[in-house]
C-alpha cells in the first residue's frame, strides 16, 4: 500500500485493527509489522474463520513509524455460506505414525438440515491402500451427527508411491472429500501424520573377532543408528551364552536419529570356529541381526588372575600385587588335554608413563612350571607437571620483580622532575639534549621470562603444591603379555603371534598423601654414600604434613645390627606441621647396605630407601721405609721435617696423630728402648707433629710437619702413631734426631761408655800422665784399629765424619722471623802426634788433617795406620792420641785416642 507520497527509503509498517465487528476476521501476527522497500509491495495475510452464518466486516489501519504518511484504513468484508453438513474437525492430526502399524480415529459429521442426508467419503486413489474410512457410505439424520472410523496403515511403499502428499519433515497430508446428496459443494477435511520408518542399522555388516583366547574376553565396538522419528526401546535377547553386550547388558532406548556405541564381548570357551548372530529386538517386535564370527584358541601360557585391582594408593606410597603364569598342557578341539614338552616364554610390556613395574617381565617356563610375577604400583607426580609448575612460579616471581622495578623507576623519575621544577629560572631554548634513539643491538635485551632458571627449592615448592592440590587419579590400563615357544631373554627377541597374547587389566587408583618429604629434593632415596667402616654418618630429613588434620607418625623396625638407626623420637604432626627425622649409618664391614623403612600415617605410607656403602680406609705414608731421620741440630734450636699421608680411599678420612712417648709408663716399658729414646729434661716432648688431627679428602695428600726441639746433647728417638677415626688399625713412623752443644760434631768415633759402644772390643785404658785440660775440652774420641799380620796389606783404615749443623735449625725466638740466619762454614784441625810416640808418628796418616765443613754437610776423615815392624807383635796393643779442634759457633776440642790391636 502507498500513501499520497512515495517514501525515499524503507518505512516501517504498523497495521492496527480500527474496528472489528466480529472476531472471525483477523490478521496473521507475523505480517502485522515489517519493512517496505521503495517501489515495492508487501502482502498481509487475512484469516477468516467464521463460526456462524453471517456477514463479517473488519477495518484495519496501516501507518508508518515516522509519521510521514497519514494512516490508511482498509476494510475487509466476508460472507458465510450455510451448508447443511460439516465436519467437526477440519484437520485430523494423527501425530507420528510408524509404517506397517494401524492407527485409528473418528470422523464426526453434523447435519443442520431438517431432513436426513446421504454422504460418501472419497479418498485419493494413491492412498487407498493406506487409508480407509468405515463406513464409506452413510446417512446423517436431521439435526444429528454421524461418526465414521478412520483407519490408517502406512505401508513401506507409501514413501515412493505417495511422494506428492509429503512435505518437509516426512509430514503426510491426506485430502478427503465428503459428497452430500443433493449438494453441489463437497465437504473437505484433511488427515495429517508424520510417517516414519522403524529401521535400525548397524555400523558393520559383520563383526570378526579373530582369534580369541579361551582364558580371556575379546571385545569389539560397533554402533547402531535409529532411523525412526520416535524413540525406540531395544534389547539384545537370545544371544549366545559366551557373548555379552555392553553397556547395560544390551538394553536401552534409542532417541530419534541417535547413534549409540556398543561393545560386543566374546569369551570363547571352546576351541574352534564360532559363527553366530546377535539380534536386536525393538518394542514393536522388529528384529535386526548382526552376523559375528570368532575362533577359539588357547595361548601358550595361562595367567591366574587377568584382572588386578590395586587399593587406593597415596602419592609416594607403594603397593604390590602378584599373579602366576603357568605353562600347562594344551587343549585339543574336543576339550582333552595333550602333553606338550616345549619350553615357552613370555614378555610383559608396561606402557610408558605408567607408575607400574613388573618383575620379572621376561622369562621362560618349562612344561608344568608356574612362575610368580609381582606388580609394584608407586604413583608419583609427572616430572613435566613439576617442571611446568616450577617454571610458572619462577615467571610469576620475575613479573613481581619487574613490576617492583618499574614502580621504583617511576618514583625516581617523579622525584627528579619535582626537583627540576623547583629550580629557579627557565631553561634556554635548545638547551635540552636531543633524544638519541637506541640502536637495534642495544634494544635486543634478553627477556627475563625466557631466561628463567628453576632451582631445587622451586621444584620442591612445586611438588608440595601439586601434592597439596592433588585430588585423585584413576587409570585403567591393559598390559599385553606376549607369549611364544622357545627361550627368551632381554637380549633375545621373542617370536610371538598376536592371538597368543595374554592381556592383564590393571586398575591404578592414586590419592592425595598426608606426608611429603622436603629433603633430598623430594626423593625417597636416602643415600649415605661411602662411609668408612666403624664411622657414623648422620642425615637429617624434613617431613611436612599436608593434611588439615593431625597426623600420627610411626616407623617400621630398623635393622637389628644397628647399621641404620633413627636418632630422635617420632612425634605426631599438627596440621601442616614439620618434623625433623635424624638417621645415622654405621657400616660394620666392607659391603653395600640397603634397607627400606616405612614412615606410616593413618592413610598413607612413605617408603624411605636407605642406601650406604661401607669401605675400608687406605692410607699411604711417605717415606715408605717408615723412618724419618731429622738429622743434626744444635741444642736450643728447632729442626723441622715432614712426612705425607695420602688418602687412596673412596671417602674422606679423619686422622689423629699421637706419640708413643705420650703413652703410659707401662706401654713404654713394653715398647723397649729401641722405639723410644731419651727425653728432654724440661719434660717437653722432643718431637711434636703439626697438625695432630684433621680430615683428608679422597685422593688428596696431607703433609705433616715434625718439630724436633732438644734441650740437651743426646740421641733422640720416638714413634709417630697415626690413627683413623674409629679404626683399630694404626700406622707407625719412627722419627729420630741428634742434638749437639756446638755446630760441629764428629760421627763414627768410639765412645768409651758401654751404653753407646759400637764395637765389642773395648780397649783397656792405660794410665797416662795427667795433663791439665783446656776450657774448650769437650771429651774423648776413640778410634780402634784391628791389625792382622796375615793381611796382604799392612795398612788399616778407619773413617769418621765431621759435620756442621749450623743453619739446620732455627732459634725458638726466630721462628716467625722472615730473615734467614747466615750459614757459615766450620773448620777442623788435627794436631800432629807428639814426637814422644817415636815410630808411631809416621805410622798414622790423617787425610785430610784439617779443612772446612760447609753448613749442613759432612766431611769424611780417614785414618790410615801401618803398624811399625819393631812394635808389631801378636797380642800387643798400641795406644796413642792427638787433639782435634772444631771451630764453629764455639771452639771445641776433643782428644782422639787411637788403639791398635795386633792379631795374627
Amino acid at each position: 500500500m502507498q500513501g499520497p507520497e512515495e517514501p525515499s527509503s524503507a518505512e516501517i509498517l504498523n497495521l492496527e485493527t480500527v474496528t472489528e465487528e466480529l472476531p472471525d476476521i483477523s490478521l496473521n501476527k507475523k505480517t502485522t509489522r515489517g519493512f517496505i522497500e521503495p517501489n515495492s509491495t508487501v502482502q498481509v495475510e487475512v484469516i477468516y474463520n467464521p463460526v456462524h452464518v453471517a456477514q463479517h466486516i473488519s477495518n484495519f489501519e496501516v501507518s508508518v513509524a515516522d509519521g510521514s504518511i497519514e494512516p490508511v484504513t482498509v476494510t475487509v468484508r466476508a460472507n458465510t455460506i450455510d451448508l447443511p453438513v460439516y465436519v467437526q474437525e477440519q484437520d485430523i492430526y494423527l501425530k507420528y505414525c510408524m509404517v506397517d502399524r494401524l492407527y485409528q480415529d473418528s470422523v464426526v459429521l453434523h447435519n443442520r438440515a431438517t431432513s436426513a442426508l446421504r454422504i460418501k467419503f472419497e479418498i485419493p486413489t494413491a492412498l487407498r491402500d493406506h487409508v480407509d474410512v468405515l463406513p464409506q457410505n452413510g446417512v446423517v439424520q436431521a439435526n444429528s451427527s454421524f461418526s465414521a472410523q478412520l483407519k490408517f496403515i502406512p505401508l513401506s511403499s507409501i514413501f515412493k508411491g505417495c511422494k506428492k502428499f509429503f512435505s518437509e519433515g516426512q509430514l503426510l497430508k491426506i485430502p478427503i472429500r465428503i459428497r452430500v446428496a443433493d449438494q453441489t459443494r463437497c465437504v473437505p477435511f484433511t488427515v495429517s501424520a508424520h510417517v516414519t520408518h522403524t529401521d535400525i542399522s548397524f555400523s558393520a555388516k559383520e563383526l570378526d573377532f579373530g582369534c580369541c583366547s579361551i582364558y580371556e574376553s575379546v571385545k569389539m565396538r560397533f554402533s547402531m543408528t535409529n532411523h525412526c522419528l520416535l524413540p525406540q526401546l531395544f534389547g539384545f535377547v537370545s544371544v549366545p551364552d559366551f557373548v555379552t553386550i555392553q553397556p547395560n547388558d544390551g538394553f536401552g532406548t534409542l532417541l530419534p536419529g541417535e547413534t549409540l556405541d556398543l561393545e560386543a564381548v566374546v569369551h570363547a570357551k571352546v576351541l574352534g570356529d564360532h559363527n553366530f548372530s546377535i539380534t536386536c529386538t525393538t518394542e514393536i517386535d522388529r528384529h535386526f541381526s548382526l552376523r559375528c564370527k570368532a575362533t577359539g584358541v588357547i595361548p601358550h601360557l595361562e595367567v591366574s588372575q587377568p584382572l588386578i585391582r590395586f587399593a587406593p594408593t597415596a602419592l609416594g606410597d607403594v603397593r604390590q600385587a602378584s599373579f602366576y603364569i603357568s605353562n600347562n598342557s594344551s587343549k585339543t578341539e574336543d576339550g582333552n588335554r595333550r602333553k606338550d614338552n616345549m619350553k615357552k616364554s613370555f614378555h610383559i610390556v608396561v606402557p610408558e608413563g605408567i607408575d607400574l613395574t613388573v618383575s620379572p617381565s621376561v622369562g621362560t617356563l618349562s612344561p608344568g612350571q608356574r612362575l610368580r610375577v609381582q606388580l609394584t604400583f608407586g604413583p608419583t607426580l609427572k616430572t613435566e607437571d613439576i617442571e611446568n609448575e616450577a617454571m610458572e612460579a619462577a615467571r610469576q616471581e620475575i613479573l613481581k620483580e619487574m613490576e617492583k622495578k618499574k614502580a621504583e623507576e617511576a618514583e625516581n623519575e617523579r622525584v627528579t622532575e619535582s626537583v627540576a621544577g623547583n629550580k629557579k629560572g627557565k631553561p634556554k631554548k635548545g638547551s635540552s639534549k636531543p633524544h638519541t634513539p637506541k640502536s637495534p643491538q642495544e634494544d635486543k635485551t634478553p627477556n627475563p621470562l625466557e631466561t628463567a632458571v628453576i632451582t631445587d627449592e622451586a621444584r620442591i615448592a612445586a611438588m608440595i603444591k601439586l601434592k597439596t592440590n592433588f585430588e585423585q587419579r584413576f587409570e585403567k590400563i591393559l598390559i599385553p603379555c606376549f607369549t611364544g615357544i622357545g627361550d627368551c631373554s632381554h637380549d633375545k627377541t621373542l617370536d610371538y603371534r598376536l592371538y597368543d597374547t595374554v592381556y592383564l587389566q590393571v586398575h591404578l587408583p592414586a590419592v592425595k598423601p598426608e606426608l611429603v618429604l622436603l629433603s633430598q629434593n623430594g626423593s625417597s632415596i636416602v643415600d649415605f654414600s661411602n662411609v668408612c667402616i666403624g664411622q657414623t654418618k648422620k642425615l637429617e630429613l624434613t617431613l611436612k604434613s599436608i593434611s588439615e588434620d593431625e597426623v600420627s607418625l610411626s616407623t617400621s623396625a630398623f635393622p637389628h645390627d644397628g647399621t641404620f638407626q633413627k636418632v630422635n623420637a617420632t612425634r605426631d604432626l599438627a596440621p601442616l606441621g614439620l618434623h625433623q627425622m635424624i638417621l645415622e649409618f654405621t657400616p660394620r664391614a666392607k659391603a653395600k647396605y640397603y634397607e627400606v623403612v616405612e614412615v606410616r600415617t593413618q592413610k598413607s605410607t612413605l617408603h624411605l630407601h636407605l642406601h650406604g656403602c661401607g669401605v675400608e680406609p687406605n692410607l699411604v705414608v711417605s717415606p715408605d721405609s717408615g723412618t724419618l731421620d731429622l738429622g743434626h741440630v744444635m741444642v736450643g734450636e728447632i729442626l723441622h721435617g715432614t712426612f705425607t699421608l695420602k688418602n687412596n680411599s673412596e671417602i674422606d678420612l679423619q686422622y689423629g696423630i699421637s706419640m708413643l712417648s705420650e703413652k703410659s709408663e707401662v706401654v713404654q716399658a713394653f715398647s723397649g728402648p729401641s722405639q723410644i729414646g731419651n727425653s728432654n729434661k724440661s719434660g717437653i716432648l722432643p718431637f711434636q707433629c703439626t697438625p695432630h688431627s684433621g680430615n683428608i679428602p679422597r685422593g688428596e695428600t696431607q703433609e705433616v710437619t715434625v718439630k724436633f726441639n732438644p734441650d740437651h746433647k743426646d740421641s733422640y728417638r720416638d714413634v709417630v702413631i697415626v690413627n683413623l677415626l674409629n679404626q683399630p688399625q694404626e700406622t707407625r713412623i719412627e722419627v729420630k734426631g741428634q742434638s749437639w752443644t756446638g755446630s760441629m760434631f764428629v760421627l763414627g768415633a768410639r765412645d768409651p761408655e758401654p751404653s753407646v759402644t759400637l764395637h765389642t772390643l773395648v780397649p783397656h785404658i792405660e794410665d797416662l800422665a795427667a795433663e791439665p785440660e783446656p776450657e774448650e775440652f769437650r771429651g774423648e774420641l776413640w778410634v780402634v784399629f784391628i791389625c792382622s799380620l796375615s793381611a796382604p796389606k799392612q795398612t788399616f783404615s778407619e773413617t769418621v765424619s765431621i759435620g756442621n749443623c749450623r743453619g739446620a735449625g732455627v732459634k725458638a725466638d726466630a721462628i716467625n722471623s722472615k730473615d734467614k740466619a747466615p750459614k757459615p762454614s766450620g773448620d777442623f784441625a788435627f794436631d800432629p802426634l807428639k814426637a814422644d810416640y817415636g815410630p808411631l808418628v809416621k805410622a798414622l796418616v790423617i787425610n785430610p788433617p784439617k779443612g772446612s765443613v760447609e753448613s749442613c754437610t759432612n766431611v769424611p776423615v780417614t785414618f790410615q795406620f801401618s803398624p811399625p815392624k819393631e812394635l808389631a807383635e801378636v797380642g800387643s796393643r798400641l795406644q796413642f792420641n792427638t787433639m782435634l779442634t772444631l771451630k764453629g759457633e764455639t771452639i771445641e776440642q776433643f782428644r782422639v785416642n787411637f788403639v791398635a790391636e795386633i792379631v795374627k
